[in-house]
């Protein structure tokens, strides 16, 4: 007899056939929907990643890597060096002539002493090598190291002129790189004042901190970054290499976000295009100023370590830093429509970091103390995480600092013994750099008091609208733009010839670093006199070149383009530099 009753029977028997008709088991369906569900999610949210990080890439550094090691060299040579963009024989021979006439100038200018040791560097200082095959574009190169001794071998300086070793004097317009905020006066008096302080423990005692450090340093670093702690380096570039991995230690994140053209120092791990053979599989290179990059920041905000910002993009948002190597036309290098712009994009990258608790990083190497007495931080109005600085705080001295939140600075996991951020180095903090640091932060709490800041930048301002309006009224076809002190040349036409205009300048007189006429520098000692001599150098060489003949003719950005193919197309079929005749 059986023991359970008709109904329960009749609704084991449902059950059952529901089941059955269904094709699998009830707990099965039970476990699979939810599975289900979870993994379309993870696939659609997988593929919306990758669409929003395509969409937001800068694709040009990972296309010229591909192209580095497929294009071949060649060089023009001969009438070909003079006729690259298609001008007829009559204006190319005039080229030849005014460049001819130019060598002789350099000739006259380069002294007896100056020669000699110019010929023991290039045979021996390989960055001499490097910097001068990078200053114009690799077609020339040939030719032109032959007609121009760049080399500059300067013996003094008098203010923001350089006296070189037979007496020759040129206007420094290259900032050193970005170093020469002060004024070269300023910085030999603070590492005199320096060494004073240093000379009693010694230049190389290292571990010890000098009581420097704790008077007049750090707490001061620590009010003008608005942060907690500080970590000290020797340069720039090593200062944000502890940055980029401390942000990546403490958040347990492996992406950090560049923008495109940012420069943020030579090693590997920051350059995805040419200049490293190490590919970057750990950085998302977003375009700047883009609505696409604030979705993909948004999208993947847990693998991101940290966004890095170099603030000097404000003048030329989404390009490369400005040299004269890639100046093949006119639409080579822009300038932001609107500054304002640029400081209204910060605030919205930093809302958009706080929400989504991803560290937003300054690199103030460069713009540090320049813009501002508080760098970039204070110009824009906006608080970074952490902020890298370099270059000038050293007060002369070479140097590299990152301040930052307690929480992004730790080097060790207190709750993971063997993991470790390890970041130190030899000579950080070496007593006789701390003590050049503090003289130039008394000399920085001076130029605040002054307003000396704001003056220099209403002169460069005014000098930059004066000078525009003179190379207007002479039909010369360029102009000036500015971000605060710092000043690039931009060209109205297109031309080929654009970054011979740096060979011009010298002869007139102005010293320039090896990137050219694409970042220029005015020091906060520049008076009404150098302004003045600088102004006419522009437009002398401006007139001359000119003259020479080296923006004449019918060319137009697709026939350069044209030209630029066919040579290409030339040495890449045929495994030789087009004709030189």
């Amino acid at each position: 007899f059986s023991t359970r009753s008709p109904r329960s029977s009749s609704s084991s028997s449902s059950m059952t056939s529901a089941a059955a008709l269904a094709g699998a088991p009830v707990p099965t369906l039970v476990v699979a929907g939810p599975l289900a569900v979870y993994v379309a999610y993870k696939v659609l949210s997988s593929v919306y990643k990758r669409y929003v990080t395509l969409c937001a890439m800068d694709w040009t550094p990972y296309a010229a890597r591909l192209m580095a090691p497929l294009l071949p060299a060649y060089a023009l040579t001969g009438p070909a060096y003079y006729k690259a963009d298609g001008v007829d024989d009559h204006i190319a021979k005039r080229r030849e002539a005014g460049a001819k006439a130019l060598s002789k100038r350099y000739d006259l200018l380069t002294g007896a002493e100056a020669t000699k040791l110019s010929d023991a560097l290039v045979g021996g200082l390989s960055d001499i090598r490097f910097t001068d095959t990078n200053r114009v574009p690799f077609q020339f190169q040939r030719e032109t190291r032959a007609m121009f001794r760049v080399a500059t071998i300067a013996a003094k300086s008098h203010g923001p002129e350089l006296v070189d070793v037979d007496g020759g004097r040129s206007v420094d317009v290259s900032g050193s790189y970005g170093v020469n905020v002060c004024g070269y006066d300023a910085y030999k008096k603070m590492v005199d004042k320096a060494w004073s302080v240093a000379r009693d423990l010694g230049p190389n005692v290292l571990g010890p901190i000098h009581p420097v450090m704790i008077d007049r340093v750090l707490p001061r670093l620590k009010a003008l970054s608005k942060k907690e702690e500080c970590s000290f380096h020797m340069s720039g570039t090593e200062a944000v290499m502890c940055a980029v991995r401390l942000a990546r230690f403490n958040t347990k994140r492996k992406l950090i976000v560049q923008f495109a053209g940012a420069y943020h120092g030579w090693w590997d791990g920051v350059q995805p295009g040419p200049g490293s053979e190490r590919a970057n599989a750990d950085v998302l290179y977003l375009k700047d100023m883009s609505e696409a990059s604030l979705r993909c920041i948004r999208a993947r905000s847990s693998e991101i370590a940290a966004v890095l910002v170099s603030p000097l993009q404000g003048l030329n948002p989404g390009k490369p830093p400005p040299s004269d190597l890639v100046l093949l036309d006119a639409k080579a290098r822009e300038t932001a429509k609107s500054k304002s712009d640029y400081k209204v994009w910060l605030h919205r990258l930093r809302r958009l970091c706080s929400a989504c608790d991803v560290p937003l990083v300054f690199d103030e190497v460069y713009t540090g103390f320049r813009m501002a007495p508080g760098g970039a931080q204070e110009y824009y109005d906006v608080l970074a995480d952490v902020v890298v600085y370099g270059k000038t705080l050293g007060g002369g001295l070479a140097c590299g600092v990152v301040c930052g939140p307690s929480r992004l600075m730790r080097r060790f996991d207190p709750t993971r013994p063997l993991r470790v951020a390890y970041v130190i180095g030899t000579f950080s903090a070496a007593p006789v750099v701390v003590a050049a640091m503090a003289e130039f932060l008394d000399w920085l709490d001076a130029a605040r008091a002054s307003n000396l800041y704001g003056a220099l930048e209403r002169k460069t301002d005014a000098f930059v609208d004066d000078l525009n309006e003179t190379l207007a009224s002479k039909n010369l076809p360029l102009r000036l733009d500015n971000l605060t002190t710092v000043w690039t040349v931009l060209f109205k036409q297109p031309g080929r010839y654009h970054w011979m205009y740096q060979y011009y300048l010298r002869a007139e007189g102005l010293t320039l670093s090896w990137v050219g006429t694409g970042r220029c520098l005015v020091s906060l000692d520049f008076e009404d006199a150098h302004f003045a001599k600088v102004k006419a150098a522009i437009v002398n060489a401006a007139h001359k070149m000119k003259q020479d003949g080296w923006w004449d003719g019918d060319v137009s950005s697709k026939t350069i383009k044209n030209a630029i193919t066919k040579e290409l197309l030339t040495a890449v079929l045929f495994g030789s530099k087009p004709a030189s005749d």
